[in-house]
């Protein structure tokens, strides 16, 4: 009787143990990785959070922050480059990183799509708008283990289907 009640008790613990930590490891601990107030745009993966941040020289960065046991760890962040109102960043994939994304964040009001193309590839990966926690700015996210981060070609399109961005990766 006194077994079953220590291996019971025992099972409690271990269960409100592992509740913890999935629970610690939600997208609340990035806040300890940035400043929540320099976070543009966040989402979720079930393998961790991409971030987008802007810092106090207003320049851009996207993260990838890795779930683990552990918690929230920074994998990987590449800053912006900027052409016109539109700026793109790329996070290949690696070891720490499930897949490659690319980002682009515009000021252009009539951004409505962004195409993401590699050389090579038949798949063409689209993203429409998000929203970003300031209000004249877009986030546009594209994430796939389908893509190499090489020879990239990304299209911004409006509504009607006009290309207003054209940016090359090499």
């Amino acid at each position: 009787m006194m077994k079953e009640f220590f291996l019971t008790l025992l099972l409690a613990i271990t269960t409100g143990a592992t509740i913890l930590i999935f629970t610690l490891t939600s997208s609340h601990q990035s806040l300890l990785v940035f400043d929540s107030a320099d976070i543009l745009f966040e989402h979720q993966t079930i393998h961790g959070n991409i971030i987008i941040t802007s810092n106090t020289y207003d320049e851009l960065s996207l993260s990838f922050l890795n779930r683990n046991i552990g918690g929230m760890m920074q994998a990987g962040s590449s800053l912006a480059q900027a052409q016109g109102n539109t700026s793109f960043m790329s996070l290949p994939a690696n070891s720490d990183i499930p897949f490659t994304t690319h980002a682009v964040i515009s000021s252009n009001p009539n951004l409505y799509e962004i195409i993401v193309v590699e050389s090579g590839s038949r798949i063409a990966h689209k993203a429409h708008a998000k929203k970003t926690t300031c209000e004249d700015t877009a986030a546009f996210v594209v994430s796939s283990a389908d893509l190499t981060g090489v020879d990239t070609f990304i299209v911004g399109l409006d509504a009607d289907g006009t290309i207003l961005v054209e940016i090359e990766i090499p």
